[in-house]
């Protein structure tokens, strides 16, 4: 690092006076920042390469190293892709003295494996922008250079990913009285399940390449945004789950996830009800056989979609009709409903329109408790915006435009987009998930080498230093003689 720092300031300073001249004082702000940043990402690529040089060199000196491996090779070299650009990586292949396999200690300890080209941080950056956007634009942002990831690059990153952070548990759990979920699932075309071609055709020769990720919101409450003269709405104390969980016992450990993350946060027996809002599918009224103290409520968007389509064949007097029908529902009277859908079966020839008759008198009959618990339970009658919610997590990034998956890519992608709109950020799971993986790795000796490289002093550097920087007692330096002076221990 010092090493850079110094041909920085012998070569790369007169060049930031020069475009300071040539572009800022002449107004041209964007030459000057361009330019700039160009003089930056190769100080940073310098350093970086610096660095690990030097990591090299105390690996090569510590005595645990030589305590445990001798050099098989001395230089071998590797490219390694990160954010300032490509770097040359030159480092010794070491062989233990009592066996086993050779190793690179220096990919071991910065944590890379024998055949990534690309650093943890450009994998990182590609990630962000592939989550909002899409593989392509994600390995196109990944380097502060002209340097470009794949497209097959970034979706091996997002295939192999546990999107698993670390869980945070409160200090003390919430006593609320109500809490509200809503869930719902979004429909994803897929170009094949595991590997291309498996995807197989109906009997009507159409291909059965559908997936349906599910999403669960969990929530508090509905208040008002704050903002002055704002109307709208916020929700308290979001919560998102999603990904694919095909199956009933997929489905069964979705909402035993939900149900976990609500015995760590909320207090069990202050809690009195918890309302599912759903369309009636099964895997959503399943959720009331998982949580405790849990309803279904049917939302009202999708009964009003049946009742309006078993009633759009009677043009002027529909509204009448739809006006008895949710006045019956409203008086609880079963009977009465199904006596006016058989009405309106009745005032029509056309089977496609008796068909919506029957299935709106089929929807209603399989969620007719889901109906009545929002008219006689206080606490479920707020209205349903899975739609919403569905669009803004899944179907933005997912289905919304003509794209074909895998299963793997739609969990995966699924997972990343909830989690990133629970506050978390795509770094904070990079970094935990490489703790993790580098953990369960390390050995013994590889220890004891990282506390020998992190001890490790050398004092000829700040001395270089002193000499070859001239002014550095200057005012103006004094961000750099804290640099140099922090590794000493001087204040």
């Amino acid at each position: 690092m010092y090493n850079s720092i110094i041909e920085f300031i012998k070569n790369d300073t007169t060049k930031i006076e020069k475009i300071t001249k040539e572009f800022l004082l002449a107004g041209n702000t964007l030459r000057f920042e361009e330019n700039l940043m160009e003089a930056m990402v190769e100080l940073g690529r310098n350093i970086y390469q610096e660095c690990l040089e030097n990591v090299e060199q105390s690996i090569r000196k510590s005595e645990a190293r030589k305590k445990e491996y001798y050099v098989e090779h001395k230089s071998d070299k590797r490219t390694l892709l990160t954010i300032f650009g490509n770097i040359e990586i030159e480092r010794a292949y070491y062989k233990p003295k009592y066996g086993g396999k050779s190793i690179y200690l220096l990919d071991q300890y910065i944590g890379i494996e024998p055949h990534d080209k690309v650093s943890l941080a450009v994998k990182t950056r590609s990630l962000e922008e592939a989550v909002e956007t899409s593989y392509r634009k994600g390995g196109e942002s990944a380097c502060m250079t002209d340097d470009v990831v794949s497209k097959q690059t970034v979706k091996n990153v997002i295939h192999n990913l546990e999107v698993e952070l670390e869980k945070e548990l409160p200090a003390e759990k919430k006593k609320i009285k109500n809490l509200h979920i809503q869930a719902d699932e979004d429909h994803v075309a897929l170009q094949f399940f595991r590997t291309k071609g498996d995807v197989q055709k109906n009997e009507n020769g159409r291909k059965n390449n559908t997936a349906m990720p599910k999403l669960i919101l969990v929530y508090e409450d509905i208040v008002l945004d704050g903002k002055e003269g704002c109307k709208r709405h916020k929700l308290v104390g979001k919560k998102y789950f999603s990904g694919l969980y095909e199956g009933g016992e997929k489905n069964e450990d979705l909402w035993l996830e939900v149900q976990q993350y609500i015995y760590d946060t909320y207090d069990m027996d202050y809690l009195e009800n918890v309302y599912i809002a759903g369309d009636g599918a099964a895997w959503i009224v399943a959720g009331c056989h998982v949580l405790e103290k849990s309803k279904f409520v049917l939302d009202k968007y999708h009964l009003g979609k049946y009742i309006h389509a078993a009633t759009s064949h009677l043009e002027d007097s529909q509204e009448d009709a739809k006006e008895l029908i949710y006045g019956a529902i409203n008086e609880r009277n079963y009977d009465e409903v199904m006596q006016l859908l058989q009405k309106c079966h009745a005032s029509t020839d056309q089977e496609y329109k008796k068909t919506e008759v029957e299935n709106c008198a089929r929807y209603i009959k399989n969620n007719w408790l889901g109906i009545i618990v929002r008219i006689d339970d206080g606490g479920a009658v707020w209205g349903c915006s899975a739609e919403g919610h569905i669009s803004h997590v899944l179907s933005a990034r997912e289905s919304s435009r003509p794209m074909g998956w895998s299963k793997v890519g739609v969990d995966q992608m699924s997972r990343l987009r909830a989690l990133t709109r629970n506050g978390y950020k795509i770094i904070d799971l990079m970094e935990y998930q490489d703790k993790k993986q580098r953990k369960e790795k390390r050995i013994e000796v590889q220890e004891e080498l990282i506390k020998q490289v992190k001890k490790r002093k050398d004092g000829r550097y700040q001395e270089v230093l002193r000499k070859e920087i001239p002014g550095l007692e200057k005012m103006e330096l004094s961000w750099m003689r804290k640099l140099i002076n922090v590794s000493e221990g001087i204040a």
